[in-house]
């Protein structure tokens, strides 16, 4: 049955597949959010309307919501900027999301945090999502919360950035190249926010999205080295000269690395858990990579993981 769809931050990397998805699936979609005029290609791919909205003072939240039955909320920054700190915009921004669906009486709430976020945390970005994550188990809604490990695929900034940096240099510094990771590809991310659309049973659940497999972030490197066919010595930086190039690279318009994103990539991004088998199976990384690198089609991968979620829910 299709359903009014209500995504924030879907103008991002992530957004951007849930937003094919849930429109393949024959939802209608509103895309909320900051530049809407930035997020135009949006509508090429099956988002309905684009709104604007500030998450900083709520406004236009009110308006976005407006007569949508399920709300998707996926605003997470990489680093602050001006008045956009991780506490208005992960904490506030959530909150007056949260508030907007419960006056509005929304059936559903599907929020984006991050694997292994702590309000202990060291990491101001950790500890905010955590918060955020408290503040939405508080909420009257019908809510699910996900948490995935590295999001990669063919538009990030991820396997992309570490591709084109290794086409220039000979040489390549490898910050926190020890730090555990288990990369889940988009499509699998976006299949498990559009596969909990309509149905109860995700209700009050929290789940862990990661892949299939666990690679140190130098093992990453050297698999995008392969998939390449470079040939490149990489260098693992010590924690101390991490720190100094932080603290440089935080002074930057964009910063490439920042002294939070460091604090996180001390700390392994797994989870015991595994990927839900309630949406699927989680495509092999290998696989995927060889795809993005080489400009295959990984449509024909998502159509194949879909088989599951058909079976599954055929008779929900």
């Amino acid at each position: 049955m299709s359903k009014r769809i209500c995504i924030f931050g879907g103008s991002g990397f992530i957004g951007r597949s849930i937003v094919a998805q849930a429109s393949e699936a024959g939802h209608q979609v509103t895309v909320a959010c900051r530049h809407p005029e930035k997020a135009r290609s949006l509508l090429l791919v099956g988002a309905n309307s684009l709104v604007k909205v500030d998450l900083c003072d709520g406004k236009g939240i009110e308006e976005a919501v407006g007569e949508s039955d399920i709300v998707i909320n996926l605003v997470g920054l990489l680093y602050e900027k001006g008045r956009y700190t991780f506490k208005n915009a992960h904490v506030h921004g959530t909150q007056h999301i949260l508030s907007a669906c419960e006056r509005a009486e929304v059936k559903q709430y599907l929020h984006m945090s991050a694997l292994g976020v702590s309000e202990d945390s060291d990491s101001l970005y950790s500890q905010t999502k955590a918060e955020a994550q408290a503040c939405v188990r508080k909420s009257t809604l019908a809510w699910t919360i996900f948490c995935p490990s590295v999001v990669y695929g063919a538009r990030d900034q991820f396997i992309n950035k570490f591709s084109s940096l290794l086409k220039l240099a000979l040489i390549f510094p490898v910050f926190a190249a020890n730090t555990r990771f288990q990369p889940v590809w988009v499509e699998d991310v976006a299949r498990a926010f559009v596969t909990s659309i309509g149905h109860k049973e995700v209700a009050q659940q929290s789940y862990d999205l990661v892949g299939s497999k666990t690679i140190s972030l130098i093992e990453i490197m050297k698999m995008i080295m392969k998939a390449h066919g470079y040939c490149r010595l990489l260098l693992p930086v010590p924690h101390f000269a991490a720190k100094i190039a932080a603290k440089f690279f935080s002074l930057l318009p964009f910063p490439p690395l920042t002294s939070d994103q460091l604090r996180l990539l001390q700390q392994d991004n797994v989870s015991d858990q595994g990927f839900p088998a309630v949406f699927g199976q989680a495509a092999e990384f290998e696989v995927v990579l060889d795809s993005i690198v080489k400009g295959s089609n990984v449509q024909r991968l998502q159509d194949q993981l879909d088989e599951y979620r058909k079976v599954y829910w055929q008779d929900k």
